[in-house]
């Protein structure tokens, strides 16, 4: 089978389960041969070796299993991390969390910060190598979030930034940040997900509880209880009203919402 025909063999077999087949198709052929998609088109009629592999991998993208897990990486910020089924895959929306933060770090001296639910490091390893001077400890419950986590760590050199912890939020934390950071579980359990997120993630990573914000809550507590002076978190679309309530109710310094590129309010930042 040709480069040409193995793409339009993959296009037909992701018509139902991809948005961008076509896209879909050349990000698999070029993992599967080690080159880059511009490969493709020039040599579209060279023949694939192993084509049975390749037909494997397109049967489990065409059954919504994430490219990201088939491949075993996922791009996020300037880097690329290791994931495997269990851990979260990293979204681009989360980007805009660690923009928030790099602004209060830059603006507050800040040193010391701890993240709630590491997932895959994706926003302990993007902040580490932004800021040299940064301590972060960062928590997880999932033994493989840690994992995963912990081998994305070492492969960017950053052992002496980033110390791992198991834990339940801060349950386990003695140490006393400047800044919180989370992108914790927010999603109502009776909320409906597509198959490619629902059937392969985490749901302990992704539902929040009956109403979604209630993990969200918890933390928001816990910081000021802990005179915490910083947190940042990302959150539901439709849960600003929730958080401004318990934000008037706690009577926080300064809270700021903000939106991600299609205008949906993504997260917040507070000063206690």
């Amino acid at each position: 089978m040709t480069i040409k025909s193995a793409l339009d063999f993959a296009v037909a077999q992701l018509h139902d389960s991809c948005e961008k087949p076509r896209f879909e198709a050349e990000l698999l052929l070029a993992y599967h041969l080690d080159k880059e998609r511009l490969y493709l088109h020039i040599h579209e009629n060279d023949r694939v070796d192993d084509i049975e592999k390749f037909k494997a991998l397109v049967a489990r993208r065409a059954s919504h299993e994430p490219y990201e897990y088939i491949t075993g990486l996922a791009s996020f910020y300037d880097i690329e991390l290791a994931v495997e089924q269990g851990v979260l895959i990293p979204r681009p929306e989360t980007e805009l969390l660690i923009e928030r933060v790099a602004q209060i770090v830059e603006s507050e001296g800040i040193t010391k910060i701890v993240e709630i639910g590491v997932g895959s490091g994706a926003i302990s390893i993007v902040l580490a190598r932004m800021f040299p001077q940064l301590q972060i400890v960062a928590t997880d419950i999932s033994d493989d979030a840690l994992r995963i986590a912990d081998l994305n760590i070492k492969r960017f050199g950053l052992e002496g930034q980033i110390k791992l912890l198991k834990s339940n939020l801060m349950d386990a934390i003695t140490i006393k940040p400047q800044l919180v950071v989370s992108n914790p579980p927010y999603i109502a359990d009776d909320f409906h997900l597509e198959k490619n997120v629902s059937e392969y993630e985490p749901h302990t990573a992704l539902f929040g509880g009956e109403v979604g914000d209630e993990l969200l809550q918890t933390i928001i507590r816990d910081v000021q209880v802990r005179e915490i002076p910083w947190l940042a978190c990302e959150m539901g679309y439709d849960q600003k009203a929730s958080m401004q309530i318990c934000f008037d109710e706690m009577r926080v310094s300064s809270s700021e919402f903000y939106q991600d590129l299609a205008g949906f309010d993504r997260g917040f930042c507070v000063k206690f």
